[in-house]
């Protein structure tokens, strides 16, 4: 079996409670949230839908308190050491919905404070942490000026979108701003597919909100179809060739057939883009890179092989355990899903390819510390 080195795409990480955030908020938007209020007002925008079980690990629990995901002891004890972990690329946790302020001022201050927070409380613990650039999408010239803030930081390799406060599709003309600063910078852009829930105006699945939280689970990659598509019907791999998209949380069973569809949708309907050039399946094999998790369980481990088979998934996906919540997969379970000859590329050269410079490290480095 695989005994190289492994990059998690998509660890979770977060403040033990907004209180560590705050004195990186300027002084003016501190007394908004302090208020006359009898409790400050929660930075964290909350959905109206729960998952009834929770989403974290109860063993992750740091032993002095605190949520999980919030200790990084915690994490290198659970996750960095015992699994070979070289780099791991921090993606938030409630900080994530941040974004879905309606004010888009107040939004794009409170994701400021998460990025600097985690440079300066995460980074420096371990070489083997790399961060994200959260922005918010309201405004675009404030997440383009965000974007150029931190894009030369040696540690942060991506830039991370996830709540969509704004209701259009991320490749609408509004968006491209965003992408050509990402490209400026030399980071790719990483959608995260399961934090539409909470915050925004935009329901997490199609034709409404639903009533269970069952129904949007089930349904979360339906959010990433629609801005896949969208980023390639409007051209913005035409207009920035060198682009990365990264697809966090997104599942991986659902592409063969969506890409079957929208390349004879586009056969047919190409008059209407003319800017689109090449059938979208080559788009997403050249700019696109997807998650491993949540990994489908297929009835058979040669079912979803052969599905995965149909587009060349090897050469697509890259590794992620969703740290600290109860439905990670971990690195052994990947192992016993996915052929032997994959798992140097899945664990590995992928990220390596899709991140650059900023995430490589020695293969031969033996990462326990």
């Amino acid at each position: 079996m695989y005994s190289g080195p492994v990059i998690d795409c998509d660890v979770h990480h977060g403040s033990r409670s907004q209180e560590d955030l705050l004195p990186y908020l300027p002084k003016g938007w501190q007394e908004y949230v302090k208020g006359r209020r009898p409790n400050p007002l929660p930075l964290f925008t909350v959905g109206v839908l729960q998952n009834p079980q929770g989403f974290m690990r109860q063993d992750a629990v740091p032993p002095n308190g605190g949520r999980p995901g919030s200790d990084y002891e915690t994490t290198k004890a659970q996750l960095l050491d015992p699994y070979n972990i070289a780099r791991a690329i921090l993606t938030y946790e409630d900080e994530l919905f941040m974004t879905g302020w309606p004010n888009p001022y107040f939004a794009a201050e409170v994701v400021r404070a998460a990025n600097d927070w985690t440079i300066d409380h995460w980074l420096p613990k371990d070489d083997r942490l790399c961060g994200s650039i959260l922005i918010s999408n309201h405004l675009p010239e404030l997440a383009v000026k965000e974007i150029r803030r931190l894009g030369s930081h040696p540690r942060m390799v991506q830039v991370l979108i996830s709540t969509n406060a704004l209701g259009h599709p991320l490749g609408h003309p509004l968006f491209h701003p965003i992408y050509e600063a990402a490209v400026e910078v030399g980071l790719p852009v990483a959608i995260h597919g399961a934090s539409t829930l909470t915050g925004g105006i935009v329901s997490p699945i199609a034709h409404g909100y639903p009533n269970f939280y069952l129904e949007y689970h089930a349904l979360t990659p339906q959010g990433s179809m629609t801005h896949l598509v969208s980023l390639i019907a409007n051209g913005v791999f035409d207009k920035y060739p060198s682009l990365r998209i990264m697809l966090l949380e997104a599942g991986v069973a659902w592409v063969p057939a969506f890409l079957w569809r929208f390349d004879s949708e586009y056969k047919g309907l190409r008059r209407e883009v003319p800017w689109v050039k090449r059938l979208p399946s080559e788009y997403f094999h050249q700019h696109v890179r997807m998650t491993t998790q949540p990994f489908e369980l297929s009835p058979k481990r040669e079912q979803m092989i052969e599905l995965l088979s149909f587009f060349d998934a090897q050469d697509i996906l890259v590794f992620s355990t969703d740290y600290p919540h109860w439905d990670s997969d971990a690195v052994t379970h990947i192992m016993k899903r996915l052929p032997e000859s994959w798992l140097p590329k899945i664990f590995w050269e992928n990220a390596v390819e899709a991140y650059g410079e900023r995430l490589r490290v020695s293969a031969s480095t033996t990462v326990a510390q």
